[in-house]
């Protein structure tokens, strides 16, 4: 390996937290983006269901030429280990992340999901043949808010308590009331306030979420453990599913009102244990 690639750390003015919020920004700015550039294309550019993806193709094949020459940051194992060992993570049964985490990652994408596209699908009698383009703005506004907050993130981030979480679930609460709302009357302004009200909840979310899995881990579980966290926080995808499957029995302004009830109980939980089995490095 040519050692010169081995830099850490290549910020040294960074913070504790720069590399959670880095790694949310980065994630939420391709999201937005893709989605909201995507939208435009289906909606006014010709070729509408093939241009999208060709731009796709060239802007991933542009990606992977920059990541070739990326620096590695992290050096070889001297002695590796069996590939089945490697694939535990220890770091997922602290109960930090049972009992903090867990309730919370899949409000994430759940939140993030209701925005860009439940609420499109609940407006397609008013938004009409412009359906698309509303749904790339709601994911615009959604994920905006999102990456604003998840550059002030920081100030709230508390290391003895789970503060940040907690913000982050209690903002979540009106976001699901007022797309309630805006289901109800079918109206597309009170979703774009929705979708802003559930963008910074998805952006808070996020960050506070890393955050927590970045003191919860030690430097060899720290790729593990992120990973378990995405995986817990991609079950938020699976919302805009579930509710359409259960439309045949309840509307969406019940469902709605349903998300508000079950997001206390996960605000509840995280409220119980904020202060509890914090990682030993930051217990008093």
């Amino acid at each position: 390996m040519d050692q010169r690639a081995v830099e850490p750390p290549f910020d040294a003015e960074a913070d504790a937290a720069a590399g959670a919020r880095r790694a949310s920004i980065s994630l939420t700015a391709g999201f937005a983006l893709g989605a909201a550039t995507a939208a435009a294309l289906a909606q006014f550019a010709p070729l509408p269901a093939e241009l999208c993806y060709l731009v796709h193709l060239v802007i991933a094949a542009a990606s992977f030429v920059l990541l070739t020459r990326a620096p590695e940051t992290h050096a070889d194992q001297e002695m590796p280990g069996r590939f089945l060992d490697d694939l535990r993570v220890p770091a997922a049964g602290h109960r930090r992340f049972l009992f903090v985490v867990l309730p919370m990652a899949p409000w994430v994408f759940g939140c993030a999901g209701c925005a860009y596209a439940v609420l499109p699908a609940v407006m397609g009698d008013r938004t009409g043949s412009f359906g698309i383009a509303f749904s790339g703005l709601l994911c615009l506004v959604a994920l905006g808010c999102g990456l604003f907050i998840q550059q002030v993130g920081k100030r709230f981030d508390d290391v003895s308590s789970a503060r940040a979480i907690i913000i982050a679930l209690t903002m979540t609460l009106p976001g699901l009331g007022i797309a309630a709302l805006a289901a109800r009357l079918v109206s597309p302004w009170l979703a774009l306030v929705a979708a802003a009200v559930l963008g910074l909840a998805y952006g808070m979310l996020l960050v506070s979420g890393l955050q927590e899995v970045q003191r919860i881990a030690g430097p060899e579980d720290l790729a593990g453990l992120t990973a378990v966290y995405y995986s817990i926080t991609y079950l938020g995808f699976f919302v805009p599913a579930g509710l359409a499957v259960v439309s045949h029995w309840l509307s969406y302004p019940v469902m709605f009102v349903g998300g508000v009830v079950l997001a206390a109980l996960s605000l509840g939980v995280v409220l119980m244990f904020s202060r509890k089995h914090l990682p030993s490095a930051l217990a008093h």
